[in-house]
């Protein structure tokens, strides 16, 4: 970084720091008998802390031409970036209760279930991008230079996602600290690495195993399907339209698969009663003692095999008709 860079960057982050140090003085005065402290640091998931693309291409230093001379005091550090604006999550549902801030409470939870949500929805979005990108233009690069391209638009899309995904735990850590109900977590999940791989439903439609695979449990909450990015030029509704298609081939094939075992069960008991039928005949027209004695054999076997074949498959079995 140049001595230009580093003093653009420092001027920013004392610009950051000041802001944040308003922010708490201001909030100072809501917790009259609480010291705010303004030092936490939120832990991210690794996982999702890779290099942000989008922040490589962005200037600094393009408001003016004018030469800068740093000086020591302007090039020091402050990682008033990783400082987090204090809010009252930070000290749990049970204090707030406790000091009587229900409203700021209720206020915050307001707010913090709306970044959730709005974080889920971009990070809808930019998946469906990322797979639109490999079935439209990665797959069917026709150059390096084409191909190269792709990539860099995916890796551009993959620092987007992970920053919706930070900013989604953060916003469900504080769902959980002001709200810590069953329910609540049950409706946000926990995000994992596996969770934000591309969806091979639109990049290999014809692969093997489909019948096993679903979506992670974000594409399913309760109304997200209709809130379809139109911004995005049809790719979100075109994505849940494959996923949906997908969804019902593999439940027809199943429904078919059911009724072919009710029809087996079924198939197993008339097979048993058959070949008790034949060894009933043959014991009537047997002349032989041995004979006879084998085929009687031969007919309680076959009326055991049909006996715990009806009591196995006792109501699931396809009615006779």
């Amino acid at each position: 970084m140049s001595t230009r860079q580093e003093v653009k960057t420092s001027e920013k982050r004392q610009r950051l720091s000041a802001r944040i140090e308003k922010f708490h003085s201001n909030g100072q005065a809501f917790f009259k008998s609480l010291e705010i402290d303004g030092t936490f640091i939120p832990q991210d998931d690794p996982a999702f802390c890779g290099k942000d693309e989008e922040e490589e291409d962005w200037e600094f230093w393009d408001d003016d031409e004018r030469e800068w001379q740093a000086s020591e005091e302007d090039v020091e550090e402050l990682a008033s970036e990783l400082m987090s604006i204090w809010m009252p999550s930070s000290i749990g549902a049970a204090k707030l209760m406790e000091l009587g801030l229900h409203d700021l409470l209720k206020e915050e939870r307001e707010l913090r279930i709306g970044q959730a949500n709005d974080c889920l929805d971009q990070l809808r979005t930019d998946l469906g991008n990322k797979a639109m990108l490999y079935r439209q233009n990665f797959r069917t690069a026709n150059s390096t230079r084409e191909g190269t391209r792709t990539k860099k638009e995916i890796q551009k899309v993959v620092a987007r996602v992970n920053k919706h995904v930070r900013s989604y735990q953060r916003a469900r850590q504080a769902i959980l600290w002001l709200d810590p109900d069953v329910n609540m977590a049950q409706k946000y999940q926990e995000i994992r690495p596996e969770d934000l791989a591309v969806s091979k439903e639109v990049t290999e439609e014809n692969r093997f195993g489909q019948g096993t695979s679903k979506l992670a449990w974000f594409w399913m909450m309760d109304g997200e399907q209709t809130q379809l990015n139109e911004e995005s030029g049809g790719l979100m509704q075109e994505f849940y339209w494959i996923n949906w298609l997908k969804a019902r081939a593999r439940r027809d094939r199943w429904k078919e698969e059911v009724s072919l075992v009710r029809h087996e069960m079924l198939w197993t008991g008339l097979w048993f009663k058959h070949h008790k039928n034949i060894w009933e005949k043959r014991a009537l027209q047997s002349t032989e003692p041995g004979k006879g004695a084998y085929a009687n054999k031969q007919i309680e076997l076959w009326r055991d095999f049909d006996k715990k074949a009806r009591l196995m498959f006792q109501g699931k079995q396809m009615d006779y008709i």
